[in-house]
């Protein structure tokens, strides 16, 4: 049988930098779509109109994908300190109960 060792600190670690690449996502991908594509309309005038309007949506749905994948990360990051502290939980537990049954041999 094997031996299974949780080490919350080191857990508790992974979760912070998991919080910090949630907040560097969510950081990236806060653009003004609206800004950007004001800004390309010049470019392309009336006869690229289709394309900005691809492109609107296109980049529209990459912010929606780089906000979920922070997301992501911030719940991995939730998770793993909520690990961490159940781990903690039930040792302590586990120690209390282990003590009991040895006192009362």
């Amino acid at each position: 049988m094997s031996d299974v060792v949780a080490a919350p600190d080191a857990i508790r670690q992974y979760g912070a930098a998991s919080a910090a690449m949630a907040t560097g996502v969510a950081t990236a991908g806060t653009v003004d779509q609206a800004a950007t594509v004001a800004a390309a309309v010049p470019v392309f005038g009336l006869i690229g109109q289709d394309f900005l309007m691809s492109f609107a949506f296109a980049q529209g749905n990459h912010i929606a994908s780089v906000l979920e994948l922070a997301g992501v990360h911030a719940g991995t990051a939730l998770t793993a300190h909520e690990g961490a502290a159940a781990y903690e939980a039930i040792e302590a537990a586990s120690i209390t109960e282990f003590g009991a049954a040895s006192r009362s041999q």
